[in-house]
């Protein structure tokens, strides 16, 4: 280990020359989340190209980082803050890629876009790629930051056709510059152990932060109302966040505290969400959504709100349900045809994991990162 202009970070080579197949991807932190989800089945990928890739966290390290670490790839912790604007993260950034010198900078999120975008222009990175992740709720003032940020890369990733076109209608993004690009899925997840229902109940699954914008508390309260319809749903909660705690005191107050379930963060999801008759994602607002893709490759049936990536990822009838509005009436209405139609549920899951299993792979991500990376680069060189 050695400390690089004052921070901590992982022991690594600093090469005063361009390295030509050096990708350097910029994220807010490495610990746990999406994003850094996204990091680690991406570093995982990289047997599958031709660059070697090196990861930066602009905050914090962690799980993902020691787990991308352990893949024997660079990992570089700044520890600092990530909140836009933060001058020291641009200065500190700068300095270490133009001694690093990579060939192209790649940034994943909103702070990493900010502060990264703008350091490898100041480095002169020849390269520049900022991914968008979610649909952004950016002001006036926002959207005019992003816009001139923006200028400074060559293209602009959004992980679906939801985020690209958001990106392009609110004139953050030009289209030109626009590119969709979905993200990778470790689709290695073994197939349902348990088919059809659990007898006895309708178990519910959920994936992710226990946040506002996932919106868990409609799922507690829908399971209370299937409980008062005499339909036996429990639901399993696999994620934490802030709402934790809020949440256990729903479920008391709907007296459905015996059939809520809270298993916090899990390394392994699939083991749990693979137990359950059906997998409900509620949210108000996605990106992409990986945990989706990855129930699917379970062979789990699914029913999302349609908001971000799932209408592109679910054919509604045919590969899982698409739940019009996120709230507790719409998804009560949903889950009580499930309940009625569960004799169908196994052949839905199914037909979801044969949708999806040839769409995500790592080996289709990296071909499209790298016929991108060298289309940018052909263009330089051509001017």
């Amino acid at each position: 280990m050695e400390f690089l202009f004052g921070v901590f970070c992982p022991a690594m080579s600093v090469d005063q020359n361009t390295e030509a197949n050096l990708v350097a991807h910029i994220s807010t932190s490495l610990n746990f989340g999406g994003v850094e989800k996204h990091m680690e089945i991406l570093a995982r990928s990289t047997r599958y190209s031709g660059c070697e890739h090196c990861f930066f966290a602009i905050g914090s390290g962690g799980l993902t980082a020691t787990r991308i670490e352990a893949l024997s790839k660079r990992v570089t912790c700044l520890g600092q803050s990530t909140k836009i604007p933060n001058i020291m993260a641009v200065w500190t950034l700068f300095r270490v890629l133009s001694h690093m010198k990579p060939h192209v900078v790649h940034t994943h999120g909103a702070e990493a876009n900010f502060h990264g975008l703008i350091a490898a222009w100041l480095a002169g990175v020849p390269i520049r790629i900022g991914e968008e992740v979610g649909i952004p709720s950016h002001s006036a003032k926002g959207r005019w930051v992003f816009r001139m940020v923006y200028r400074l890369a060559h293209r602009v990733i959004g992980i679906s056709e939801a985020v690209t076109g958001w990106l392009v209608d609110n004139d953050e993004v030009p289209a030109d510059k626009a590119v969709r690009i979905y993200n990778p899925v470790d689709l290695t997840y073994s197939i349902k152990a348990i088919p059809g229902e659990v007898p006895g109940q309708f178990r519910l699954g959920f994936v992710g932060r226990l946040e506002p914008v996932k919106n868990p508390v409609v799922l507690l309260e829908a399971v209370a109302k299937l409980r008062s319809a005499s339909i036996p749903a429990e639901v399993w909660l696999v994620g934490d966040g802030s709402q934790r705690e809020m949440l256990a005191a729903l479920a008391k107050q709907l007296q459905i505290e015996q059939y809520v379930s809270f298993l916090g963060y899990q390394e392994n999801p699939a083991q749990y969400i693979s137990q359950c008759d059906l997998y409900v994602q509620p949210s108000i607002s996605e990106g992409f959504g990986l945990a989706l893709v990855e129930v699917m490759a379970c062979e789990v049936p699914v029913l999302a709100t349609a908001v971000g990536g799932a209408p592109e990822i679910i054919e509604h009838g045919r590969t899982g349900w698409l739940l019009e509005e996120p709230s507790m009436e719409e998804l009560v209405v949903m889950l009580k045809q499930a309940w009625k139609d569960r004799t169908q549920l196994a052949a839905l899951g199914k037909a979801g994991r044969d949708a999806i299993i040839t769409r995500f792979e790592p080996r289709i991500y990296m071909r499209e990162l790298e016929t991108l990376y060298g289309s940018i680069l052909k263009s330089v060189q051509e001017r």
